[in-house]
């Protein structure tokens, strides 16, 4: 079936079991370094603002052999699961006084969103770029958020040193950083993978082969550390807060090496002054090319962190990110 058709016919479908008490819309929405998401908002007319369910992934379900309506009944079972978002009422969002307190930042790829940046505020940062959004707690559902656009700050009669101001206070206070060892993360990963069947001894012995087995490789080579924030969502943004970076250099004593694992979070490592940057540089690019998805990519430069110069710097000449469209 033919991808229009198929958004056609789970529009028909949704104002089918919802009424006409319920306006259905399909809309395409630009995501992060040039994608395109196919969603369906659905809201009541009463209603201003409608929770929207991207159809990308009910598209693959169908292509791989789910019958056209066992994937409609899933997009409405969907929405029956998440109805309403109360809190997103249009009137709210018009008013700076209500939203304010939730303004925050993260960090896109400036090359990879230079159409989208024409028409946000933002602030560079290296080879990316501070964009600012409402960070929403559903606490059912996780965070919804909403990008801000310069639109809004027309709507708020704001400027944009405002914004800026705002939500780099807000964000290391509503999202705080949180540095873990890469082992901490994959003991949680496990639990989350496997449940009833995790088991602590056995996780500890498998770390613990890895780990003489790196060391007899690679005696010298540190270890990894994950920088994000407890939500796990646009935590790369860590490594522009204030002191962050610092503070855990002089916790190591050491200068520190930053890798861009995805808009949600950063790899460091210290750094030994041993290590070939345009090698670890071409590492990045290659995972990003064949682990990260498209719109979670951040970069395919490493950064430097000085204790001397007290700065972050750009120590690799990578190519660029490119967006990309994709259904």
């Amino acid at each position: 079936m033919e991808y229009e058709l198929f958004l056609q016919l789970v529009k028909e479908d949704m104002e089918k079991k919802l009424g006409k008490d319920y306006q259905v819309t399909l809309r395409a929405i630009p995501k992060n370094n040039g994608v395109i998401r196919d969603g369906i908002s659905i809201c009541k007319r009463e209603e201003d603002v409608a929770p929207t369910i991207y159809l990308n992934d009910f598209y693959k379900e169908l292509k791989g052999g789910q019958p056209v309506n066992m994937v409609c009944d899933s997009v409405y079972h969907t929405y029956l699961s998440n109805p309403s978002l109360p809190y997103l009422d249009s009137k709210v969002l018009s008013s700076y006084k209500e939203i304010r307190d939730r303004i925050v930042y993260k960090l896109i790829n400036t090359q990879a969103n230079r159409t989208l940046l024409t028409h946000l505020p933002s602030l560079p940062f290296h080879d990316m770029s501070m964009v600012f959004y409402l960070l929403m707690e559903q606490k059912e559902h996780g965070y919804v958020t909403a990008l801000i656009h310069k639109d809004h700050l027309r709507t708020w009669q704001i400027r944009e040193k405002e914004l800026f101001e705002t939500a780099l206070k807000n964000t290391p206070a509503l999202l705080p950083p949180a540095i873990q060892p890469m082992s901490n993360v994959l003991k949680r990963l496990a639990k989350e993978a496997m449940g009833e069947d995790y088991d602590e001894e056995t996780f500890h012995a498998l770390l613990e082969a890895a780990e003489e087995q790196r060391l007899e490789s690679n005696p010298v080579f540190p270890t990894l550390y994950v920088l994000t924030n407890p939500a796990g969502i646009n935590g790369a943004a860590c490594m522009a807060y204030p002191d962050v970076i610092k503070n855990f250099a002089d916790r190591l004593e050491q200068d520190l090496i930053i890798l861009p694992s995805s808009i949600h979070e950063v790899l460091i490592v210290a750094d030994s002054n041993t290590y070939n940057y345009e090698d670890m540089s071409r590492l990045v690019k290659d995972i990003n090319d064949s682990e990260v998805p498209v719109e979670d990519r951040l970069s395919n430069q490493i950064y430097r962190y000085s204790r001397e110069q007290n700065q972050i710097t750009v120590v690799s000449h990578g190519p660029v990110l490119t967006g990309t469209v994709s259904q």
